[in-house]
């Protein structure tokens, strides 16, 4: 059985999920995008889309991009929102991973043969 909405459709718009959300931020640079519920701590528009670029740009740089899979794990912040649409934005997909997960089940969820040598770091570390 199928169930309708008794609400309207949503409407969806034809451009990439990065753009849109950027958009909604668009010539309001000092309104905050994102809130750490948790510190109270606020990312703007304008530091959203820096941060975003800036990864997109290094990502890319480093090789990073179409049929490349970026994992993702990590707790719930404004930095979470960073990666995610840094990798998107250099066209790379990204696999999100629960950090409750046990070693065994962050090692049965990406497929055989995604993973592509490189560099790896936390932040903080040096990959050199």
């Amino acid at each position: 059985m199928i169930h309708h909405s008794p609400l309207p459709d949503v409407e969806i718009p034809d451009l990439p999920l990065t753009e849109y959300v950027l958009a909604g931020g668009a010539g309001q640079p000092d309104k905050p995008a994102l809130i750490d519920g948790a510190s109270g701590r606020a990312m703007t528009y304008g530091e959203l889309e820096h941060a975003i670029r800036s990864l997109a740009g290094g990502l890319a740089a480093g090789g990073f991009g179409r049929g490349d899979v970026l994992a993702l794990m990590a707790p719930n912040g404004p930095e979470y929102a960073v990666v995610f649409h840094g990798a998107a934005m250099a066209g790379g997909t990204v696999t999100t991973i629960n950090p409750a997960y046990t070693q065994a089940e962050v090692h049965h969820q990406p497929p055989p043969g995604w993973f592509k040598p490189g560099s790896v770091s936390r932040p903080g570390s040096s990959t050199r």
